[in-house]
């Protein structure tokens, strides 16, 4: 009987301490989106590629997270807080138009970098968001678009990342 004692009061302090820290503030602010900024509005994304980026991307590397309801549950909503902002700093869809020809250049590499090597979408997220998840075809096809716009710049000077 008296190893139910400090037991329940164990559960007791944990419980404390989850409902405590459901106090701590975590920023989970969508900033405003300026539609001419976004990359669907200075680079020409078809469709398909479109898809994927709203699928598979826009959560963690745009200012139009979905903020789940764990999201709001502690500890889950420091990690996920964390990774958003995180990838927002790396690259920002929404904010696209803000990067110079050669940030976006490099940033369409490492998309399709990203992509090839799996390391994107991250796995934490494809956990929970089993659409996320990426076919090889799907990984092809950014890559490809990536690369007809590489193709396409050096030849007009219009495609992705040649615009001012």
């Amino acid at each position: 009987m008296g190893m139910k004692k400090p037991r329940k009061q164990a559960l007791v302090a944990l419980l404390v301490v989850f409902l405590g820290i459901q106090f701590v503030p975590v920023e989970r602010r969508n900033p405003p989106v300026q539609a001419e900024q976004t990359i669907f509005a200075v680079e020409p994304v078809p469709s398909a590629v479109r898809a994927v980026f709203e699928t598979s991307c826009l959560d963690c590397h745009s200012n139009r997270t979905r903020w789940p309801w764990y999201s709001y549950v502690a500890p889950v909503s420091w990690m996920v807080a964390h990774d958003v902002h995180e990838g927002r700093s790396h690259m920002n869809f929404s904010e696209w138009g803000s990067y110079s020809a050669k940030q976006r250049e490099h940033r369409l590499e490492a998309i399709c970098e990203q992509l090839l090597n799996e390391d994107m979408p991250d796995a934490k997220y494809t956990l929970l968001h089993r659409s996320a998840r990426l076919s090889h075809e799907q990984r092809e096809l950014v890559c490809a678009w990536i690369d007809a716009g590489r193709d396409r710049s050096r030849v007009t000077g219009q495609g992705p990342a040649s615009r001012p």
